[in-house]
């Protein structure tokens, strides 16, 4: 996988520091701090087969389509583990999307292809506090002038996803799946494909502390994901008949679209014929991707056990009743 050093990077940069993060014994107001939940909003944009960039298509951000960047949401609950680092759930939804009409890459323009999809996503990740600002012993005693923590942070997980595609004929939205464009389950076409992917979340953030309670940060998470059909687009052309006779009209529109010619640099329309049976739709050899763009909002959910002291942490006695 292109990204697995990468991965194994930031596993390895965690891993090396977690053990001596976990078991410092110097700051224990953590400890009052361990659960927070959090809320998030921003954006979400895809790397796939559709659209991208006025070129043949090429991986990761360099073949990124920004006009195709669509709202995305999540909210999470993290659990302090220690001193730097944190364990999270999170469920997250996004919408991404994909259009062969804003390339002008001739080949891709000419195939005509479109989508939309709704993104489900539940995830567990680690975070690794990685650089921090501020007076580390002293927490945000904003009333007698004690400077504020802010952290660069490290996030690693795995999740699953839910998708959909979608195209758009006249203005309405069909889902794809059900309509078999490239011949899944039809005689010598490929399997069907599954609606659930697992994801493998990656990213960097920073995180702000406004107070004891409450903390903004930004971050950008990118998702590898284990399927080629989140735009419903992978492999080769099937005979568009059989998918008429078959699925029915709609299904061959959807199949093969194509415009049947491009234009060249002087506004000339040259004929085109790329999208005949057996003829390269999509790229099996690299699967679909995404990423978000997020703020969030985090409200830390103080602990009993522990009240605060003058910079430091107090144990608070309770009064045991017998029965």
């Amino acid at each position: 996988m292109k990204y697995s050093r990468f991965l194994t990077l930031i596993a390895l940069l965690i891993a090396s520091s977690v053990s001596a993060q976990y078991f410092s014994g110097q700051n224990k107001f953590w400890k009052n701090r361990r659960h927070s939940v959090a809320f998030g909003a921003g954006m979400a944009n895809f790397l796939g087969e559709l659209g991208g960039r006025d070129q043949i298509g090429t991986g990761f951000i360099n073949d990124l389509e920004w006009s195709e960047t669509r709202p995305s949401l999540h909210v999470n609950y993290r659990y302090r583990m220690g001193d730097r680092f944190y364990a999270k759930a999170q469920f997250g939804f996004m919408i991404v999307g994909g259009n062969d009409a804003l390339t002008a890459e001739p080949f891709r323009r000419n195939r005509n292809l479109n989508f939309r999809s709704t993104i489900f996503e539940f995830s567990a990740a680690v975070e690794f506090d990685l650089i921090t600002f501020g007076n580390k012993s002293r927490y945000n005693r904003v009333a007698d002038g004690r400077k504020q923590i802010s952290n660069i942070y490290l996030s690693l997980g795995a999740g699953v996803a839910r998708f959909n595609p979608k195209g758009n004929f006249d203005g309405s939205y069909y889902a794809l799946k059900p309509l078999s464009t490239e011949g899944q389950g039809l005689p010598d076409g490929p399997e069907e494909y599954s609606l659930l992917s697992f994801v493998l979340p990656f990213g960097i953030g920073y995180r702000y502390e406004i107070n004891n309670d409450w903390s903004i940060g930004a971050e950008v998470i990118h998702r590898v994901t284990f399927t080629d059909y989140m735009d419903d687009a992978s492999t080769v052309y099937y005979d568009n008949d059989l998918i008429r006779e078959n699925r029915g009209e709609l299904a061959a529109y959807f199949a093969d679209p194509s415009l049947g010619f491009y234009v060249d640099e002087n506004g000339n329309e040259i004929p085109l014929n790329s999208t005949f049976t057996g003829a390269q739709r999509g790229d099996p050899n690299d699967n679909d991707s995404y990423f978000t763009i997020m703020i969030t909002g985090y409200y830390t959910l103080q602990s009993s056990r522990y009240s605060r002291g003058r910079g430091r942490s107090v144990k608070r006695r309770t009064r045991r009743a017998v029965f």
